[in-house]
């Protein structure tokens, strides 16, 4: 039975340390990730709140990130995409992949990610805490949902719903659609990219939880 898992992980050899650290008001909202076949991590991101513009210096000069890209410049908010550089020790996320984890919520402040994540089952769970202990990174859990006696979060985050409630209202989900994505992105003061892929994680852990609620 797959378990929902809400935990933070923090250490000096992981992503973004540096730059969190160095301004510790920010706070990372990872959008996206993909892998390529030859393991390159590319990431999706907004970062918010304290003082932006130091924080895209300390993103770009810090030795985990690479190819840092400005995507998106709003008053409050910025949305970038980079590449894991080789230097960065520890990349956790490769590894709950390769346990057949799915990563629905992950966000960073401070140098600690706090995360929610669907295992497989517990036993893939116990194994990624051996791997944070083996790499000497922090781990801390927070709640367990889909065993006996627990019960189970919202499939989304906030985002997630306001897109989807965004886009219901204008029509985009209508069968024709009545609207084109533009007009959601418009609404979320995001990028179309931004937006298409904020519903398709909500359409996924939709997905997830009506199976894992079938099964």
């Amino acid at each position: 039975m797959s378990v929902i898992v809400e935990f933070s992980v923090s250490s000096p050899r992981m992503n973004l340390y540096e730059a969190t650290t160095g301004v510790p008001d920010v706070t990372i909202d990872v959008e996206s990730v993909d892998v390529a076949n030859g393991g390159d991590v590319k990431t999706m991101a907004w970062a918010a709140g304290g003082d932006l513009d130091t924080f895209d210096a300390a993103f770009r000069e810090d030795p985990t990130t690479t190819d840092v890209t400005l995507l998106d410049d709003l008053p409050d908010r910025h949305l970038y995409s980079y590449r894991t550089a080789d230097q960065a020790e520890v990349q956790l996320y490769t590894e709950w992949l390769d346990l057949g984890a799915a990563q629905l919520n992950c966000e960073c402040q401070d140098g600690t990610w706090y995360l929610r994540v669907r295992f497989p089952d517990r036993k893939a769970l116990t194994d990624f805490q051996g791997v944070c202990e083996r790499e000497d990174v922090d781990f801390e859990l927070q709640s367990i949902y889909g065993e006996s006696g627990g019960s189970e979060p919202e499939p989304l985050t906030d985002a997630q719903t306001e897109a989807l409630s965004v886009a219901l209202e204008a029509g985009y989900l209508d069968v024709p659609r009545s609207a084109p994505l533009s007009a959601v992105a418009d609404e979320l003061d995001v990028s179309e990219q931004s937006a298409s892929e904020r519903l398709r994680r909500a359409t996924k852990n939709l997905a997830l939880d009506a199976v894992d609620g079938n099964g």
